[in-house]
C-alpha cells in the first residue's frame, strides 16, 4: 500500500523537518562537548557516542522520499537504506551500554571517570554495522534485494517483512527492556540501601540523646543528695534554702536526621525541675494554641509529602546525576520505538501500513538526536553554568592583569633608566 502524493508529501516535510532539527541539536552537543573541557565524563561520553549514530539516521532523514524517487537499485537509496538500519537502532544499544555502566558504577564500585570507549564503541557500532552491511549484499531472483521500497523511505523492502522485524526490532527491544531491568535494579539497591543506613542513623540518635538525658538526671540526683547530707551533718542548725536544679536543654546531636523523624506538631522542649523533695519533669510544646483543623490537615499534608520525597533523594551526587541521566535515555528511546514497533507489527499481521501510524513513526524516531541534546544540556547545566561564570571572571580580571604587569614592568624599568642618565 503506497500513500497517496499528499500524504507523501506530509510524510517527506516532517522527516526533513525533524531531520534537521535533530542534526542542529547533534552538532549543538559536539560543539560544546568540545569546548567545555569539564563535561568530558563518561556519562556525557556514551550520549556524544550515541549523537554519531543520531548524525547519520538524521541524514537519512532528511533525504526523505528522494531515495525511492531515485529507484530501488540506485546508490542513494542503498545509502539511505544502510543509513538508517546501522545508525537509526543505535541508540538502544547505548542506552543498554549507559544503563549497564551505571550499574557498575553504582553497584559495582566502578571508578566513574573510566569509560572504556573501544569495548562499547565495538559493541554498539560493530552490532549494527555488521547487520546493515549484510543485508547490503541479499537479494533473491523472486523479492529482490532487501534494501528496496518501503512505506516512508528506502529501508527493509516490503517483500521481506521477517527479514524487517528480525534485523532491527529483534535486537531493539532486548536493549531496551534490559535497559529497563538495569535501571530498575539501580534504583531499588541505591534507595533500599540509602533507607537503611537513614534507620541506622535514627537509631543511634534515640540512643545517644536518651543516654545523655539519663547521665544529667543522675548527676542532678546525686548532687541534691549530697546537699541534704551536708545539711543533716551540720553542727548548728543551719536554714537550708530550696535549691533548684535545672537541667540544661539536651545537647544536638549533629547527625543528620531525616525529615520524617522530626516532629510535626513543633519541637519539644524537655526540663527537669528538681528540688530537695521531689523531682518533676515538665514537657513544653511550641505547638500553636489556635490551629485549625484545616490549617492541621495542610500541616500533615505538607509533611507527609516531604517525608515521602525524602525517601527517593538520592544524596550521592555523582550516582544522583548518573542515574537520572540514564533514565532519561532511555525513556526517550522506548518513546522513539514506540510508535515504530506498533506500525510495524500491524504491517507484520494485516500486510500494510497506515498512513496514522507512519505519521507517528517519522514524528518521534528522527528525533533522537533532540532528546539526546535535551538529555545532554538539563544533566550539565550546573557544569555550564560553572563554566561560563569562569568565562566571564577571566574576561573581567584579563585587563586588570595586563593593567598590572604594564606597571611592574615600568618600575623595573624606572631604576636602570635612572642609572643610565647619571652615567
Amino acid at each position: 500500500m503506497t500513500p497517496t502524493p499528499s500524504q507523501a508529501h506530509a510524510l517527506a516535510l516532517v522527516e526533513r523537518i525533524e531531520g534537521c532539527m535533530s542534526l542542529v541539536a547533534v552538532f549543538l552537543i559536539f560543539i560544546t562537548y568540545g569546548l567545555v573541557a569539564r563535561l568530558r565524563n563518561p556519562r556525557n561520553t556514551f550520549i556524544v557516542m550515541a549523537s554519531i549514530a543520531n548524525l547519520g539516521s538524521s541524514i537519512a532523514c532528511i533525504i526523505a522520499r528522494d531515495g525511492l524517487a531515485a529507484g530501488e537499485d540506485s546508490a542513494l537509496c542503498k545509502a539511505q537504506a544502510f543509513l538508517l538500519q546501522m545508525f537509526g537502532q543505535s541508540d538502544p544499544w547505548w542506552a543498554f551500554g549507559l544503563s549497564l555502566n551505571t550499574l557498575l558504577v553504582v553497584l559495582g564500585r566502578t571508578n566513574p571517570h573510566t569509560f572504556h570507549a573501544l569495548q562499547y564503541c565495538l559493541v554498539c557500532f560493530g552490532g549494527p554495522f555488521i547487520i546493515a552491511f549484510t543485508l547490503l549484499f541479499i537479494s533473491t531472483p523472486a523479492r529482490g534485494p532487501i534494501y528496496g521500497q518501503a512505506y516512508v523511505w528506502c529501508s527493509v523492502s516490503d517483500n521481506w517483512p521477517n527479514v524487517r522485524v528480525f534485523s532491527s526490532y529483534i535486537f531493539v527491544w532486548p536493549c531496551i527492556v534490559g535497559s529497563v531491568v538495569l535501571n530498575f535494579i539501580v534504583g531499588y539497591r541505591i534507595f533500599h540501601s540509602r533507607n537503611r543506613i537513614r534507620h541506622l542513623s535514627n537509631s543511634i540518635v534515640v540512643y545517644l540523646v536518651t543516654l545523655n538525658l539519663i547521665t544529667s538526671v543522675d548527676t542532678a540526683q546525686d548532687s541534691t543528695k549530697t546537699a541534704m547530707r551536708n545539711a543533716e551533718n551540720a553542727a548548728y542548725p543551719v536554714l537550708i534554702a530550696e535549691d533548684f536544679v535545672t537541667l540544661a536543654p539536651v545537647p544536638y546531636v549533629s547527625l543528620p536526621v531525616p525529615l520524617h523523624t522530626r516532629p510535626t506538631l513543633g519541637v519539644l522542649e524537655a526540663s527537669i525541675h528538681e528540688t530537695a523533695d521531689y523531682c518533676l519533669p515538665t514537657i513544653t510544646s511550641n505547638k500553636p494554641r489556635h490551629s485549625t483543623p484545616r490549617k492541621r490537615r495542610v500541616h500533615h499534608t505538607i509533611m507527609v509529602t516531604r517525608r515521602v520525597l525524602s525517601k527517593y533523594r538520592l544524596e550521592d551526587p555523582v550516582k544522583r546525576v548518573y542515574l537520572r541521566a540514564t533514565l532519561l535515555f532511555t525513556f526517550s528511546v522506548v518513546v522513539s520505538w514506540t510508535p515504530a514497533t506498533i506500525n510495524r507489527f500491524h504491517s507484520f499481521k494485516y500486510g500494510y501500513s497506515s498512513f496514522p501510524y507512519q505519521i507517528a513513526t517519522v514524528s518521534l524516531l528522527p528525533l533522537q538526536g533532540v532528546w539526546n541534546a535535551i538529555i545532554f544540556f538539563v544533566t550539565s547545566h550546573k557544569i555550564m553554568e560553572d563554566w561560563a561564570q569562569d568565562q566571564r571572571t577571566l574576561r573581567v580580571s584579563r585587563p586588570r592583569v595586563a593593567t598590572e604587569e604594564a606597571m611592574i614592568r615600568r618600575l623595573a624599568r624606572g631604576p636602570n633608566m635612572g642609572l643610565s642618565m647619571l652615567d
